[in-house]
């Protein structure tokens, strides 16, 4: 999911209460330097399939969003905005997760400020119209936040108030474990024959700046004490946030708060062409000098194209 193409994007922090119980004796430091388990390889087509797809959804995105700002009659000159860099970073994520992770049963959170990204994914996949996206923003038309109650195809959770969809995933998990438990498992979903057996994975794709919001500290305490399962947080960590640059060296802070709850972390930084050039001269410095990139200059080169 992290493996992003160009040499600077952002990273993702994967956390996950998994179906069956934890070892939880095993310590954070030894956590930390075990090694993460390796995904099966892709076929290269079918790994270029979804990297065309990527493409298609951020030129999409784009698109709909300068339409809204600089195309579409308005009023006046107040810009109607979109998240456009928010809905950039988490292109890769939201094509591997729809196009080849997810399953009936599965529900998802999307990350508010990826509106855009999701909708183009849904157009392209049939279940948007471009009337529609054209009316991004408008009345009528998609919501900048995937919305239960006004946007055209299946929104899992609304998350148009920051930091509750994604702490919704866990309740929502927590809710078919127990009605699992009285003997009570999900009806076959539409378009197939059979319950599914496995639990579904309820999912909540959120942004760094997103797990400042109280309630999620408080969600991930609760998961704890509840012993909740089948639930994934993926963390887009672009360093960035509407208002400010995410503080220095947040991402530590944000694995320590979830592994102090009892959750699996993963962390997805490097790419395959960033790896390629730690092998070349002079690599370890470019890896020290990465590593120890502020945020300030890390988002500056980013706007200016590094």
């Amino acid at each position: 999911i992290g493996d992003r193409s160009s040499m600077l994007r952002s990273s993702a922090i994967f956390a996950r209460r998994a179906p069956s119980v934890l070892r939880r004796t095993r310590s954070t430091a030894l956590a930390e330097q075990a090694s993460p388990p390796t995904a099966p390889a892709l076929p290269p087509g079918e790994l270029q399939l979804l990297k065309d797809i990527e493409g298609r959804v951020s030129w999409l995105a784009s698109l709909m969003i300068d339409n809204a700002n600089n195309v579409r009659p308005k009023r006046d000159s107040i810009k109607v905005g979109g998240h456009q860099a928010s809905s950039a970073s988490v292109a890769t994520i939201l094509t591997a997760l729809y196009v080849k992770v997810l399953e009936p049963q599965d529900r998802v959170a999307v990350k508010p400020h990826a509106g855009p990204a999701y909708h183009a994914l849904m157009y392209l996949m049939g279940r948007q119209t471009r009337e529609n996206l054209e009316k991004f923003r408008s009345f009528g038309g998609v919501q900048p936040y995937p919305s239960r109650t006004k946007d055209l195809p299946e929104v899992d959770i609304s998350t148009g108030s920051v930091g509750l969809g994604a702490a919704l995933t866990s309740f929502t998990s927590l809710t078919e474990t127990y009605l699992r438990s009285k003997g009570l498992p999900p009806k076959p979903w539409p378009g197939t024959a059979v319950a599914p057996e496995r639990p579904g994975r309820h999912i909540a794709i959120v942004g760094d700046a997103e797990l400042d919001e109280g309630n999620v500290f408080e969600t991930l305490l609760e998961t704890w004490k509840l012993d909740v399962r089948s639930n994934w947080f993926i963390v887009d960590y672009n360093r960035q946030s509407l208002d400010k640059i995410m503080e220095d060296q947040s991402a530590r802070v944000i694995d320590r708060m979830f592994r102090l709850n009892g959750w699996e972390v993963l962390t997805l930084k490097f790419g395959k062409q960033m790896r390629a050039a730690f092998e070349r001269p002079g690599g370890h410095a470019l890896r020290r000098w990465i590593n120890d990139c502020d945020n300030a200059k890390y988002a500056a080169l980013t706007f200016a194209g590094g």
